[in-house]
């Protein structure tokens, strides 16, 4: 069991949740990215690229849908702690994609 492509390319359940895994790991780069001043901005729209390339190949799912929004608003969030949270709900919907 796996995931069919709009291609009809299979992933299989492994390739999905590693994937995810990946997915996961650019996300909470996002942490120290912008505690440490660096270039943060341009890491969340390289993987926003990447979420939403997804989605166009997998379909659209709700959690993709709510997982872009958020991080699209860590664009105008200047509060730290407020990022970080966001980070974390974020994390939250990647997990929510995991096939079961």
């Amino acid at each position: 069991m796996g995931v069919i492509t709009k291609y009809d390319m299979r992933i299989s359940k492994e390739e999905y949740s590693s994937f995810l895994k990946t997915l996961t790991n650019k996300i909470y780069k996002l942490l120290p990215l912008r505690e440490e001043g660096l270039d943060w901005g341009k890491h969340l729209n390289t993987t926003m690229i990447e979420i939403s390339g997804f989605g166009s190949l997998v379909g659209v799912q709700p959690s993709l849908i709510s997982l872009l929004a958020k991080l699209e608003s860590l664009n105008s969030e200047r509060d730290f702690m407020s990022y970080r949270k966001t980070i974390f709900e974020c994390l939250n919907e990647v997990e929510a994609l995991y096939v079961k």
